[in-house]
């Protein structure tokens, strides 16, 4: 590929950048870019990206590594960096989670380790039920509270720094336990806190991640936790790579997982990073980002040159308040919108409703109310994670070939990836790419053939025998994450059991994979999960004191997860309150707490407030 002087680089695909965003996206030195939502974080980073491989600015064979808090985040960015500049010089960037990362290190340098701190290569994830086991076996009275403290203990294991029993259990999990047929099983923390150790420790293994990446992008920055950050220092602090993190300390809902309050200050101080921040918001309608602006004050923050992208019309954008006085009312009246904006045009998966927590408390009655005009909504907690596996993909893909031949970008993909856990390069002979092409070919007539099944049993035997055509090793081999094979097994079954309950609701291929990949129905998801996403249109459900009821102790962080709802949409909002809603521990709602978000809309002259409650 021919290189361009940087000089000469102007952004891929015809995207504007604001002047400060394109600073950042070829500059040399460590930054911190501070945007708000819909600023386009994930796109700023996919420019700097293309930038630096195709000028070559990220020095062949170096490559940049980018770091992402969620899943999601990370294979969205991948997946938009290839698209911007290509497959071939995307194979110089990675882009993965902070698990992810230090998992990677940890298995590649397990060895590493001296032995009193060197967990079973074959470890596997600890669950609460594994920490409280370590807890007993050590010889302790477990407490909920001591769960979160595994986390928080530093290395090396030292009783002058850490109390004894948190030591103990910490080497149970660590080592095992052969009398109770314990083995080792680490939770992410302890196996950053072992990555971060190794490197620390280790001068070679430092050194060897430095020389690999020569450009570090950190994304959602104010969610890294202490954790996190002390991972990213020990690798990159003091060495010639480039760091560039972006975030926005208005979308700061991660504290209560550990997330570090003054991860913004320690990194600018320490790394003499620039600070840049950007004022565009591409995402929502105007009338939006006035509402949103409305709430910076609350959140400490300036929010007067914020700046709604011109392709709006200034009058763009709905917002609507509802009280109901029935969860049954408010069902029916969400069912109605519903059906009126599909009628309209905005697709089912361009809706959201979103909930402060408790989806199944907040949404069932709503799932329910759906279901009696054939609209599906389901808990996308379950699938947001899971469809982004790559075996997961890997499997969609090949289902999708053996139920519909006019699948070409499916095709491609099974080529591309296939052909690379195969070991197939591009420099592959012709009687060696022939045979490829008719393996794969066989192997989807195959799935083909046998798609008549007619019981579960049968279909999950099917997808295990489909694992084994592809190859369950060389799937672990290509993919690090699957080195535990108990994880991969599980994966494996999820999907055949989730893909079944859509068939066997549908008994068509064709719409039991539109379905489980969410093409046919609304997602309901906690705001957290909502994270990095945007929809036309959005539902959020139960804007009361029993939602937010840790309001007092935490108001900025709550703060923040509405800020995170409203910024969600990008043309409608409408929030519900029920005065009736049956919740644990009342059925009577108020919103006498978090009353100055209904100031807020009060106050904005913008959001139509709509009163059911002395209706039906």
């Amino acid at each position: 590929m021919n290189r361009i002087h940087p000089s000469e680089w102007v952004p891929v695909d015809g995207f504007e950048l604001e002047a400060e965003a394109m600073t950042s996206a070829i500059s040399d030195e460590n930054s911190l870019v501070v945007a708000g939502p819909g600023a386009g974080k994930t796109e700023l980073l996919a420019q700097r990206a293309c930038y630096l491989l195709q000028t070559n600015e990220c020095k062949y064979p170096k490559k940049i590594l980018a770091i992402s808090f969620k899943r999601d985040a990370a294979s969205n960015l991948k997946e938009r960096v290839e698209l911007r500049c290509g497959k071939e010089l995307t194979t110089r960037f990675e882009s993965k989670t902070y698990d992810a990362f230090a998992k990677e290190i940890l298995d590649r340098f397990i060895h590493s380790l001296p032995n009193n701190h060197q967990p079973q290569k074959n470890y596997d994830i600890a669950e609460i039920a594994d920490i409280k086991k370590a807890f007993e076996i050590s010889g302790y009275q477990y407490n909920k509270q001591y769960g979160a403290k595994i986390g928080k203990v530093t290395l090396p294991l030292d009783s002058t720094l850490t109390a004894q029993m948190y030591i103990d259990a910490w080497r149970t999990l660590l080592i095992g336990n052969t009398s109770a047929e314990f083995g080792s099983k680490l939770t992410f923390e302890m196996i950053s806190r072992l990555a971060e150790y190794l490197i620390r420790t280790n001068d070679f293994i430092r050194k060897s991640i430095q020389m690999t990446y020569s450009h570090v992008f950190l994304d959602e920055f104010q969610d890294t936790t202490t954790i996190q950050y002390d991972l990213v220092k020990t690798c990159f602090l003091g060495s010639n790579s480039v760091l560039t993190a972006v975030g926005d300390s208005k979308q700061r809902i991660m504290l209560w997982a550990g997330a570090k309050r003054t991860v913004f200050e320690d990194y600018t101080a320490e790394f003499c990073a620039s600070r840049r921040e950007l004022i565009m918001n591409h995402r929502s309608a105007p009338r939006l980002v006035e509402i949103q602006k409305a709430l910076y004050g609350s959140l400490n923050e300036d929010g007067s040159s914020i700046l709604a992208n011109r392709r709006w019309n200034v009058e763009d954008g709905l917002a609507f308040l509802r009280l109901f006085r029935s969860q049954e009312q408010e069902a029916s009246i969400i069912r109605e919108e519903i059906c009126k904006a599909n009628q309209e045009g905005i697709k089912l998966n361009e809706m959201c409703i979103l909930v402060k927590q408790q989806v199944d408390v907040y949404g069932s009655g709503i799932i329910d109310e759906l279901k009696t005009v054939n609209i599906k909504a389901r808990n996308e907690a379950v699938y947001q994670d899971f469809l982004k596996e790559e075996i997961i993909k890997i499997l969609i893909a090949v289902f999708k070939n053996a139920i519909n031949e006019q699948s070409p970008e499916e095709w491609t993909y099974l080529l591309e990836i296939i052909g690379e856990i195969r070991g197939i390069g591009v420099d592959a002979d012709a009687h060696t790419v022939r045979s490829f092409v008719s393996y794969l070919n066989n192997l989807i007539i195959d799935l083909k053939n046998k798609l008549n099944v007619v019981t579960r049993d049968d279909f999950i035997y099917l997808v295990e025998l489909l694992m084994e055509q592809i190859s369950k090793p060389l799937i672990i081999a290509a993919f690090p994450q699957y080195s535990n094979i108990k994880y991969l097994d599980k994966l494996v079954n999820d999907f055949a059991n989730l893909l079944w309950d859509e068939y066997d609701g549908t008994k068509d291929w064709i719409n039991t994979i539109d379905n489980f990949e969410g093409n046919n129905s609304i997602p309901i998801m906690t705001i957290h999960k909502s994270k990095g996403l945007e929809f036309d249109m959005i539902f959020f459900v139960g804007l009361e004191d029993s939602a937010f009821w840790n309001f007092r102790r935490q108001p900025g962080e709550d703060r923040c997860a509405f800020f995170v709802a409203l910024s969600r949409a990008k043309k409608r909002i409408d929030f519900t309150f029920c005065a009736g809603r049956e919740t644990r521990f009342t059925s009577v709602q108020k919103h006498e707490v978090i009353n100055e978000f209904y100031q807020v809309f009060k106050n904005s002259g913008i959001v139509e407030q709509i009163d059911y409650t002395s209706l039906y």
